[in-house]
């Protein structure tokens, strides 16, 4: 015998659940992201930019090193005898020295100077420097400046009056964050 149907009441169809967020999750969520973002600005943020201290410290210093040796490799004074002789200036029988007020250039440019005090008050900024090579150093210390002070130097290596056989050189060396550094040496009239 066939089966038998029978009559059921038509029920509807379950919902499906709806998707989206409240307004309460919303608020949250932003809330949250605020506050995230906050911790980055705050936290995370400066961090880059102390992160390029230690290499433009260490720049610094390479132009410093550079400066100072580049310095002094020079010959002590304008009157010092630069081709081998025994006398110095200031020793009898040879030229004075140059007087504190007259450091500085003697009408040369920097690729012409010949003595220590020659770079007495030379500031550059942005450098264009060449290594060794012929190599143009300018990309690598953009938005540096530096400053050269050379003044007769007495035993205790402050700055004196009077011609002595020591010159103090001091190079101040600026990064592009505003960092000084000084370098110092002491060149002998020797």
């Amino acid at each position: 015998m066939p089966p038998v149907l029978q009559k059921t009441k038509h029920q509807p169809a379950p919902r499906a659940a709806q998707g989206g967020f409240t307004l309460v999750e919303i608020v949250v969520g932003i809330v949250t992201l605020g506050i995230a973002l906050v911790t980055l600005s705050v936290l995370v943020f400066p961090q880059a930019q102390r992160s390029a201290e230690p290499i433009l410290q260490a720049r610094a210093a390479a132009l410093g090193q550079a400066l100072l040796d580049e310095i002094i490799s020079k010959g002590f004074d304008q009157n010092s005898d630069f081709t081998g002789g025994m006398l110095r200036c200031g020793e009898t029988g040879a030229d004075p020295c140059t007087l504190p007020a007259a450091l500085g250039p003697d009408g040369e440019t920097r690729d012409r100077f010949n003595d220590v005090d020659d770079y007495h008050l030379l500031e550059v900024n942005f450098p264009t420097l060449e290594d060794a090579l012929g190599n143009d150093l300018a990309a690598r210390y953009t938005n540096f400046d530096f400053a050269v002070a050379v003044c007769y130097s007495n035993n205790l290596g402050d700055c004196d009056t009077v011609v002595t056989p020591f010159k103090r050189i001091e190079i101040t060396v600026t990064t592009p964050l505003g960092q000084s550094f000084v370098f110092s040496a002491i060149r002998g009239n020797y």
